[in-house]
């Protein structure tokens, strides 16, 4: 199993793979210097999709010398994104980045459905957290793209979880449908979702994956908290992943992790041809460099 983001990096490096990755609108001065870093590692190398006078401007002063022949010169946004999608769709790129593009113009070229990434899965956000305070990654979903899930989108989100999980070489993923309580209440709905998925993963419905719900947040990270409230759980002090009941729970958890636990975090959109990251522009270059690490995995 990985355990941080160095034995990511690691792992994709004694692989030798120079993946590509389409930049929609590049003109991003941490979008630049992730990817000269993921170039020094040879992860990967960017196809600069932009303002080419100012990609390359940026690019000087950061002290990355771009081949001319990799940067692809556009200043419309909505041509930006249909050109960057059209690199995945025509072979010459892994894994599709959003630069200082506007997320909703991205999402449309990847959306549309003559010539954009679709795959009939529902796109979700999985975040992956290495905390100084856990031994193992932690996988979070969805923080990013589905608001409320219903019970479908959840199934959807969960066989993506284990996907990242696979990839992080974790075939039999601890998985908690996060919930406030662990008795099923009517009032709560996600309780009722969680109960319905434990049901299918007992009946392997998600491999060899374990899914248990409802589940509180103290029971997960602590067996002893199970123990006390008589709560008899695989998973508890032991948990993987969280499959969360809305994108306001999953983001807040991530951006606690980051700010107050000091958390190594990269997220990536799943769901689509290829992974999809779309990270805020106000992201680190180090948080950006996670997430490229992580779309590189999931190519492998």
């Amino acid at each position: 199993m990985i355990h941080s983001y160095t034995e990511i990096k690691e792992k994709i490096c004694k692989v030798r793979q120079m993946k590509k990755i389409s930049i929609a609108k590049a003109e991003s001065e941490s979008v630049i210097r992730a990817v000269m870093e993921v170039e020094k590692l040879h992860i990967a190398r960017g196809l600069f999709v932009g303002d080419a006078e100012k990609i390359k401007t940026i690019a000087h002063e950061v002290g990355f010398a771009i081949d001319p022949e990799f940067i692809i010169h556009e200043t419309d946004d909505e041509k930006i994104a249909q050109k960057s999608v059209q690199l995945i769709n025509d072979g010459k790129a892994d894994v599709l980045m959003k630069g200082q593009i506007s997320t909703p113009i991205l999402m449309k070229a990847v959306l549309n459905k003559d010539n954009g990434l679709r795959t009939g899965e529902v796109l979700s956000h999985v975040a992956v957290a290495e905390t100084p305070t856990y031994p193992k990654l932690l996988v979070f979903s969805d923080g990013g793209i589905n608001i409320l899930p219903d019970f479908e989108t959840k199934k959807s989100i969960l066989r993506s979880i284990i996907h990242m999980n696979h990839a992080l070489e974790n075939y039999q993923p601890k998985i908690g449908a996060l919930c406030a309580i662990e008795q099923i209440n009517p009032k709560m709905p996600e309780t009722i979702d969680a109960a319905e998925l434990q049901k299918l993963s007992e009946s392997g419905e998600f491999d060899n994956a374990i899914v248990e719900g409802p589940i509180a947040m103290d029971v997960a990270l602590s067996a002893k908290a199970a123990l006390k409230k008589g709560i008899d759980s695989k998973i508890a002090g032991d948990i993987d992943s969280f499959l969360v009941p809305n994108i306001t729970a999953g983001n807040a958890l991530i951006k606690i992790l980051m700010k107050l636990a000091h958390a190594k975090v990269g997220g990536i959109v799943v769901g689509a041809k290829v992974p999809i990251i779309l990270l805020s522009r106000s992201d680190t270059a180090n948080e950006k460099l996670n997430s490229i690490s992580l779309a590189i995995l999931l190519t492998l």
